[in-house]
């Protein structure tokens, strides 16, 4: 049925409205992204119910909900719902925004919205035969989708991206560009515990660090402990990245367009450093943790001997 489907239409349309405000930003702006995100999820799981032969009716004035929706697709026709955990919490988001008070913050705009096109480009894809970035050409302008496109940042050069991004949307061009050295992090955190022993990895004080390696607050101990000369300049732009992130995060600051592209130039800049470290880590995989293996073999056991024998 898709695109003859007034329900298809009006399900990838609440997408596109979702776009156009996830590319304005603001707070008011980052609410209606919720509502648009579930409404358009809801549409198209009741638009393919109808594909698959089944009513959207309960009774004769109402549909049924979007629960219902994912218990006959899931349950009864034991089709596989991509990201549906995400989008249950999507979900309650949006009905909890729905009797509240209150806006999201860029960061839970951010993760719902990527949640909903990965399930949209999977979900198409696998059900309709339909690519969704093709998809969305009939639903918003090319500006829009173009600006959407721009935070999808996979490698170092698409930083510059970012910095085109910056000019009409700050907020979310830092928000990535931040994301971008996260995922870094959990590359080298991933080279970790592909490469050091079970019997290693489980340690309790070991697992720990591991779990805090994608925080960039390790970074400069990570360069250190691999021997990687690190400037006393670069460590304090490495602090105010995570503030001003940390800041913009929450809604307490709006940064200015030139303080954002001079923080996406430094991490541009900073990624050699992140090049070289991981291949010393994957050369020496425990390296960071000797100090711990070190206190583990010196530990004496002891003996706790009862009363009376």
């Amino acid at each position: 049925m898709a695109y003859e489907s007034p329900i298809f239409q009006s399900s990838l349309e609440l997408f596109g409205h979702a776009i156009e405000h996830f590319n304005r930003g603001t707070e008011k702006d980052r609410k209606f992204v919720i509502l648009h995100l579930a409404n358009a999820v809801e549409l198209i799981f009741k638009d393919f119910l109808l594909d698959l032969g089944e009513s959207i009716y309960k009774n004769p004035k109402e549909t049924i909900t979007i629960f219902g929706s994912i218990k006959t697709i899931k349950d009864e026709k034991n089709i596989t719902i991509p990201f549906l955990n995400k989008l249950e919490l999507l979900i309650d988001e949006r009905n909890s925004l729905q009797h509240r008070y209150g806006f999201p913050n860029e960061l839970t705009t951010i993760f719902y919205m990527e949640a909903t096109y990965s399930f949209f480009q999977d979900f198409l894809k696998e059900n309709y035969d339909l690519e969704i970035d093709k998809i969305l050409e009939d639903f918003i302008t090319p500006e829009d989708l173009a600006l959407f496109q721009l935070r999808k940042v996979v490698t170092k050069n698409e930083l510059d991206k970012l910095l085109k991004l910056s000019k009409v949307h700050p907020v979310g061009a830092l928000l990535s560009a931040y994301t971008y050295l996260e995922k870094q992090l959990s590359d080298i955190r991933d080279i970790i515990n592909e490469r050091i022993p079970s019997e290693i990895k489980l340690e309790n004080r070991i697992r720990f660090r591991i779990m805090r390696l994608t925080n960039p607050d390790f970074l400069p101990r990570m360069l250190a402990e691999y021997e990687i000369e690190l400037a006393e300049k670069d460590k304090r732009k490495l602090y105010e990245l995570r503030k001003l992130r940390n800041q913009t995060a929450h809604g307490r600051e709006e940064p200015e367009q030139k303080i954002v592209a001079e923080m996406i130039k430094f991490i541009k800049g900073f990624e050699p450093k992140i090049v070289e470290l991981k291949e010393k880590v994957k050369k020496n995989p425990i390296k960071l943790f000797e100090n711990e293996l070190k206190d583990k073999n010196n530990e004496t056991p002891t003996i706790h001997i009862p009363n009376g024998e």
